[in-house]
């Protein structure tokens, strides 16, 4: 490889290296509800691997089209069981906490 080829290349990598390291585990604890794919009539739904954020939680700085959307898959899916046979985990806790907050009388 040559040498100018070379002194592009390294940052190349090292960027693409940097950049797949951000998309690991170690990102964010909180974030969007994860809903799955859109199917007419779902038999199971997806374990959620972040905490409810700021849109969620956050009151009258939330976001309510995110706090509409998370009723409307809760209010459908919360009897489901999950696709993968486990039970909850404390992500699902915490959103189904919120889940029953919001709709409490």
């Amino acid at each position: 490889m040559r040498s100018h080829q070379r002194r592009f290349a390294v940052p190349l990598l090292l960027s693409a290296a940097l950049a797949l390291t951000a998309c690991g585990g170690s990102g964010s604890s909180t974030g969007a509800l994860v809903t799955g794919a859109p199917i007419p009539h779902p038999t199971c739904r997806v374990h959620q691997q972040v905490l409810p954020d700021d849109d969620y939680t956050g009151g009258k700085d939330g976001s309510p089209l995110a706090v509409l959307t998370m009723l409307r898959y809760f209010t459908a899916q919360k009897s489901l069981p999950f696709c993968d046979g486990k039970p909850p985990t404390a992500q699902d806790a915490a959103w189904a906490r919120l889940y029953t907050d919001l709709t409490r009388d």
